[in-house]
């Protein structure tokens, strides 16, 4: 516990009494105090998960106290507080985390310092059905090399740290350069460390199976295996290798990955594999489809009998013509309901099991929140509050858990405070009195201004009420153009919220912020509103911009060009007053798996392709995974908006047509040199400057127009 918070804390005595039936309905935890005053918490639990959560829950609710990614508030009151006997039972069997994606966005560069924090944090929010993806090429190797697959024809397969998560899926393979032996090593010693904790705590974690995604040298090996390319997942890749299930190879690659993975990792008989994930199975014929999964579910259940397939029910969304009623029925029902757990992977916002197509099949309720690790203060507070109990409620629901799967983390922390709790809470909280809770312990103190603040986020960028996926899209971050409706393809720009909301909120949290600068989780937040309230502004600033070159006025042309440039200058100082919001932590990080010249390179390309252009060069995947992150902003964004403006201006007066083509072939060029400079690591790891006078003098500056 102690090692969980950095601090001392009063005396817990903590007892792991399994609940009847052991992990999962029925777990439980009670906290009370003994005789001495409040010195002495007892936690009395079902699990160790449910230990952690309890404890958690005694810092939230008795002590005002605040953990999260961003620095935690552990004042710790005196007197220390009574607490009455509490006891707390959950209704689901499983509290889930992590999307294969999270694997690449977020944890990619992780050493085993900040693994251990991330699954400290996930056993006191009821994490207990993690995801474990860690370190599995290194079982590959060992699948593939018994087939008779060389070590040199697998370095075509396996993508580069950044891109695993998408080879993984059958997306992409081998981009966008061979993946270093030391790194496949390395990560396999880093997963037996992880594997040890979350076990230790009590977890059952979910290991990787097989989907039929296979290497292209196989067909050389096995030249009457029934083998499909498939179409390509995405413009600028070519299409990956499919094994059909029904190949009796399927099978034996399938048993023989579970069998290695056993020996090597162990197993606690979850295993986690997407066949279909945003690409098409090569025929729609239901019985088809129904050998298909079964074959699926064989290849495990031939090496551990006891296997349970944990699916992201993600094919249901993103390919709903595909997956018809008729179709997805015959697919589920090709595994026995005991066997299958299907992930509603965006439950919070488009929820599958509310439109029937489980059929019976046990699910999981998922918050996923984040797409691509995107910037920007957003959520969906009321939904995340009140859907798992909607569900929990409705008598055909299947649902035996609820969970987080966003494709990234470390971002707007009161969304996964709110979700941890889900899977204690029986009814939905009073989410206005929640969030007013949750102002005063996030900064361990009440303040009225705060609670205010706090109130307009709730009911503005916490309160997404749109079909979107994750915030609406900062232009700064956009590639730049006369109009710009989504950053990249995903990020949609309008606003689902009032900005004079987040603007008060602003206002109030500089009235105090001369009280809290020694607080880490306000000069966060504090930040990441300033970056807030300036990607707002920058919206109308664009707009001028665009509306002085169709006049063809000079001199309004430069004034906006001059506010736009000096807007995203000042966002980048802001940023760079937060560890968390530097590219040159993300570089540094990528940096410590490095062990020649050569991988250096290999991995800080990997850095920076993926939070710029993600794919190949004009290809509309750019900008996907996008951060405000100082650094970025002022070395990537600042020079693509340079671009365009100087581009623009060259046609001020001369009553032409701009050459858009000319131009998107220019950005190009500036977009694709910086992710080749890998030489440059010329960007700090620490923070610089102090977020409030940061914050403070900009609000001089921009006050007058933040309405």
């Amino acid at each position: 516990m102690e090692g969980a918070t950095g601090a001392a804390l009063p005396a817990f005595v903590v007892s792991v009494l399994r609940a009847s039936g052991g992990q999962g309905r029925g777990d439980y935890f009670e906290l009370e105090t003994g005789s001495d005053g409040g010195a002495t918490v007892y936690v009395t639990a079902g699990s160790g998960v449910a230990a952690a959560s309890g404890f958690h829950w005694y810092l939230k609710y008795f002590c005002n106290c605040s953990l999260s990614w961003f620095g935690n508030e552990l004042v710790f009151p005196n007197p220390l507080p009574l607490v009455p006997f509490e006891h707390h039972d959950s209704p689901y069997d499983y509290g889930y985390y992590f999307n294969v994606c999270t694997f690449g966005y977020s944890t990619v560069w992780w050493d085993w310092d900040r693994w251990e924090e991330e699954i400290d944090w996930m056993a006191m929010n009821g994490v207990n059905l993690p995801l474990a993806f860690v370190g599995q090429e290194y079982v590959w190797q060992i699948v593939y090399n018994e087939l008779g697959i060389s070590n040199e024809e697998l370095e075509s397969y396996f993508g580069g740290p950044a891109f695993l998560p998408w080879q993984r899926m059958g997306n992409v393979d081998g981009w966008p350069y061979p993946l270093p032996q030391s790194w496949i090593v390395a990560q396999k010693s880093l997963q037996l460390q992880i594997l040890e904790r979350m076990r230790s705590l009590g977890m059952t974690p979910v290991l990787p199976g097989f989907s039929g995604h296979v290497p292209a040298a196989i067909q050389q090996h096995y030249p009457n295996a029934s083998i499909t390319q498939l179409d390509p997942w995405q413009r600028g890749f070519t299409g990956t290798f499919f094994l059909d299930p029904l190949d009796p190879l399927f099978n034996k690659i399938g048993s023989l990955l579970v069998q290695q993975i056993t020996e090597i990792f162990g197993s606690d008989h979850y295993y986690s594999c997407d066949p279909f994930n945003e690409i098409l199975p090569p025929s729609d014929d239901p019985a088809y489809l129904t050998t298909v999964s079964a074959s699926i579910y064989s290849a495990m259940a031939t090496a551990d009998p006891s296997a349970i397939w944990v699916l992201q029910a993600w094919f249901l969304v993103s390919s709903p013509l595909f997956w018809k009623t008729e179709q997805t029925q015959a697919f589920l029902n090709g595994v026995a309901t005991e066997d299958l757990i299907l992930l509603d992977l965006w439950a919070e916002v488009d929820p599958i099991w509310d439109d029937d197509l489980f059929f019976g099949k046990q699910f999981v309720w998922n918050m996923l929140h984040n797409y691509g690790g995107r910037s920007g203060m957003y959520a969906t507070l009321p939904r995340v509050a009140t859907g798992p109990i909607t569900a929990l409620q409705n008598g055909s629901a299947n649902i035996v858990g609820t969970g987080f799967t966003p494709e990234a983390i470390e971002t707007n922390p009161v969304a996964y405070d709110l979700m941890g709790e889900m899977r204690w809470r029986t009814t939905a909280p009073d989410l206005d009195l929640w969030v007013q809770s949750y102002a005063i312990r996030r900064y361990g103190i009440e303040i009225p201004e705060l609670i205010t603040a706090w109130s307009l986020l709730q009911n503005s960028v916490y309160n997404c009420e749109r079909r979107q996926a994750g915030t609406s899209g900062s232009i700064v971050a956009a590639r730049p153009d006369l109009v710009i409706p989504v950053v990249g393809c995903c990020a949609v720009t309008p606003l689902y919220w009032d900005p004079v909301d987040v603007c008060e909120a602003w206002t109030l949290m500089t009235q105090v912020a001369n009280q809290l600068r020694d607080h880490p989780t306000f000069t966060y937040d504090l930040t990441t509103v300033t970056a807030q309230v300036l990607s707002t502004l920058m919206l109308g600033y664009h707009r001028s911009l665009v509306a002085s070159f169709h006049e063809d006025t000079s001199i309004t042309f430069e004034k906006a060009a001059s506010k736009i440039e000096s807007l995203i200058q000042d966002m980048d100082e802001i940023l760079a007053t937060q560890e968390k919001l530097l590219l040159g932590t993300w570089l540094e990080d990528a940096k410590q798996w490095a062990q020649t010249d050569d991988e250096w390179t290999n991995y800080q390309y990997n850095a920076r392709l993926q939070i710029t252009l993600w794919g190949p060069p004009l290809t509309h995947l750019n900008d996907y995974a996008y951060k405000l992150w100082s650094g970025l902003v002022s070395d990537f964004y600042l020079p693509r908006w340079d671009t365009f403006i100087g581009s623009l201006r060259d046609y001020i007066g001369h009553h032409e047509d701009w050459n858009l083509t000319a131009y998107r072939h220019e950005v190009s060029a500036v977009e694709e040199a910086w992710t080749l400079n890998t030489d440059d690591s010329n960007y700090p790891s620490t923070a610089q400057g102090n977020s409030v006078d940061v914050a403070l003098s900009l609000y001089e500056k921009y006050k007058s127009e933040c309405q």
